[in-house]
């Protein structure tokens, strides 16, 4: 695989997919750049804070929103591994091989499944992660997912919300509310 063929078509291919922002450009040139440190191993292990540094990134939210975005559009593989002591698993995609099932498998759709106002339930981890890039504990994560995930992400009316971030951010308040 020629790599720096590789870098040129993700820059033709980012030309013409206007879902695409700065900061899934800057997050992909830093897994281009670990890819090129492990020598072009596919796939390979990233290391979260390694890639945010590369790639001037310093949220959290962005970074997880950016990776998840760039493998739905077809750029990556990425394969999530929960253990931060085993980094995460990314393969850069060929697009000479892959040419036309991208262009069939993800033609114009939307990237962000909230975008689309459908409801997923998060996981502890994705809740723990708000909540610590709000410099909160883990413990309160705990009790907000605890609480939300036996309601089964319904709000009191028996209606399923439509963000939970909202209803972690009303959480969040109260908690300050009543830490004063």
């Amino acid at each position: 695989m020629n790599q720096t063929k590789d870098i040129i078509n993700f820059f033709a291919h980012v030309i013409k997919d206007s879902r695409l922002y700065p900061s899934h450009i800057s997050l992909y040139v830093a897994l281009f750049q670990c890819w090129s440190m492990n020598r072009f191993q596919s796939p390979f292990r990233i290391c979260r804070t390694e890639v945010m540094g590369l790639g001037k990134i310093r949220s959290l939210g962005t970074y997880h929103r950016c990776i998840k975005e760039l493998h739905l559009a077809g750029f990556i593989l990425y394969s999530p591994s929960y253990d931060p002591y085993k980094g995460s698993l990314v393969e850069i995609i060929d697009f000479d091989e892959f040419e036309t099932s991208i262009n069939k498998a993800f033609p114009e759709q939307k990237l962000s499944a909230q975008k689309e106002g459908v409801f997923s339930a998060p996981t502890f981890y994705e809740v723990e992660l708000y909540f610590n890039e709000r410099d909160l504990p883990s413990a309160q994560a705990h009790q907000f997912y605890s609480l939300y995930n036996s309601k089964r992400w319904k709000l009191s009316d028996g209606k399923l919300m439509n963000s939970w971030q909202a209803a972690a951010r009303s959480w969040i308040s109260k908690e300050r509310k009543i830490g004063c």
